[in-house]
């Protein structure tokens, strides 16, 4: 297990908590430009292995040890249950921390993320590193179907088609899904269109 100790969470706002899980080769500030959630949540965000502040892991690790790393930090920090947003890689974690405890999650937003990368991304991402090489290792497909979680599946308007079949499968397969495309954005929905994401984060989370 990937030790919680060595992750420094970031909080801001009052109110439900929304968990922000960021992005492959990003930090916890990808979100910044979502600050104007905190007005009516509590947002709560930190760097995952090799990423910003928090050290690189001693060994490789799947995307279900990051799941159960995010398990323990909320544990830690005294969150029962949150809303959970992730994007990329971060969206690959939240899936899979919503299968297997969804006890634990109000509502999820996945953005610009997958269940299983292509064939040829998954070659390109296994040189990359050790959160990429648990992307390319990942095969989620099963857990879709497991995530009980009412769930707004946002991908990116100029998105590949990989990555669009990939969303378009999560919002197909998990019973509570919603699909929207990210208007104007190539790649990165968060990034590229904030202030679009903030205001459809705040009415789907109430």
């Amino acid at each position: 297990m990937l030790d919680p100790t060595t992750i420094r969470p970031h909080r801001t706002g009052s109110g439900p908590a929304v968990v922000l899980l960021h992005g492959i080769g990003t930090t916890w500030r990808m979100w910044d430009g979502l600050l104007a959630l905190a007005d009516r949540f509590e947002l709560f965000a930190y760097d995952f292995p090799g990423h910003g502040e928090t050290a690189a892991a001693d060994g490789p690790f799947e995307i279900d040890d990051l799941s159960e790393q995010l398990a323990a930090v909320l544990a830690a920090s005294g969150i029962g249950r949150a809303h959970i947003a992730g994007s990329s890689l971060g969206g690959m974690v939240a899936q899979h921390f919503a299968a297997a405890w969804p006890m634990r999650v109000d509502r999820l937003v996945l953005c610009d993320t997958t269940p299983a990368l292509s064939e040829g991304m998954r070659d390109e991402f296994l040189a990359q590193g050790q959160a990429a090489a648990a992307m390319a290792r990942a095969d989620l497909m099963d857990l879709a179907e497991d995530i009980m979680a009412p769930t707004l599946v946002l991908c990116a308007e100029g998105a590949d088609l990989a990555m669009r079949e990939g969303a378009d499968f999560l919002a197909r397969s998990i019973p509570l899904g919603g699909f929207a495309f990210v208007p104007g954005a190539a790649r990165d929905g968060v990034a590229e269109r904030p202030g679009w994401i903030a205001r459809v984060l705040l009415d789907f989370l109430g």
